[in-house]
């Protein structure tokens, strides 16, 4: 009975080292999980710096998230995200609901690069997220899941490259200048694309309208009001 007793306590020890361990790697296990992930839904290369899974509480923290554009676009960084923080609602999380109390975008450079033929790579990544985002029976789900909107955002937004390797001479770069902007009630993903506008415009960035695939008319309909001397001048 003793001998019993004493390898059924060395087992629960063994399980609780095991315990222990998951829990201490499950953050690098995670890490590794959403890599791969991010690979799969977006066809990038995905590396992240470090990830943290909150235990009592629904949040997630991701550091130095980098997605790398593919060989057609060089192959250099795409996205560079020091950080990204979400505080979801644990009701609306339960209920397997996104609703987030928190979240905090920390952009340090966005690099838009032209293809030899013509191609940008913004576009090839905006095809791939119609497949996370879609709105099915007027519900904006996201990965399958109804998006219920944020009640506090934090934005930070740095700089926007644009590169050409069809045309090489063709470069451009523009800080944003965005620090711990707060913005509330944001309701959908259509919200958070007018609020990157905003800043864009705010910028007075339109030269990016091109490099972004904006349609022709786009660039159109702002030359008349940004070149009205010229004409005159002829």
């Amino acid at each position: 009975m003793r001998f019993l007793f004493r390898w059924a306590f060395r087992l629960f020890l063994i399980l609780v080292v095991v315990v222990v361990a998951l829990v201490l790697l499950k953050d690098a296990l995670c890490k590794s999980l959403a890599e791969h992930r991010l690979r799969a839904e977006t066809g990038l290369d995905a590396r992240i710096g470090k990830l943290e899974i909150g235990l009592l509480h629904p949040t997630l923290t991701i550091e130095n998230l980098k997605l790398y554009n593919t060989a057609e676009f060089g192959g250099s960084p795409f996205v560079d995200l020091p950080e990204l923080h979400l505080e979801a609602s644990p009701r609306a999380f339960a209920s397997q609901r996104l609703q987030f109390r928190l979240v905090r975008v920390s952009l340090n450079e966005l690099n838009i690069v032209e293809s030899k033929d013509g191609r940008t790579n913004i576009i090839g990544l905006l095809g791939q997220l119609e497949t996370i985002v879609s709105t099915n029976s007027a519900k904006e789900t996201v990965l399958g899941f109804p998006f219920d909107g944020i009640d506090t955002l934090n934005l930070t937004l740095g700089k926007i490259k644009y590169l050409s390797m069809k045309k090489p001479g063709k470069s451009t770069e523009v800080d944003l200048g965005l620090k711990n902007k707060i913005v509330t009630g944001v309701k959908s993903v259509e919200d958070l694309s007018n609020i990157l506008i905003t800043a864009m415009l705010q910028k007075g960035i339109t030269l990016l309208g091109n490099p972004i695939g904006a349609p022709a008319e786009s660039p159109k309909s702002s030359k008349p009001t940004a070149k009205p001397v010229k004409p005159q001048t002829r």
